[in-house]
């Protein structure tokens, strides 16, 4: 055996266990766990929901919302999208809400002449 890929092995060896002693653990918190492992949740019970403010439409929302865990107090995740009459969008809302705020969803009338809301909770 030639001592060319064994020098290189022990050369190899020798700098990941440097590289090991070098490395310093810590306590994890409870941020990093929920980032390691995004199936944990904050809380028992806890779920995600997308959440954005008055996006174009529903896919610009979709693609730029972050999936955020929603707090204790809510239990629902809420939508609601404007639109003119003819059914172009004019702006999409989600967010996480408690049961108070579900209670009128569907689709209406909104203030402004020639708009429909439409609002959902899942």
């Amino acid at each position: 055996m030639e001592a060319g890929p064994a020098l290189a092995w022990l050369l190899l060896l020798s700098l990941l266990a440097d590289c090991l002693k070098a490395a310093q653990s810590r306590d994890f918190t409870v941020k990093d766990i929920i980032y390691l492992h995004p199936s944990t949740t904050p809380y028992p019970g806890g779920f995600k929901c997308f959440t954005c403010e008055k996006a174009a439409d529903n896919y610009e929302c979709n693609r730029w919302a972050p999936d955020i865990y929603c707090p204790r107090e809510t239990r629902y995740c809420y939508t609601q999208h404007t639109m003119e009459v003819t059914g172009n969008s004019i702006s999409v809302t989600k967010r996480c809400v408690p049961l108070e705020d579900c209670l009128s969803t569907g689709c209406r009338d909104s203030e402004h002449e020639g708009h429909k809301v439409w609002q959902q909770s899942k």
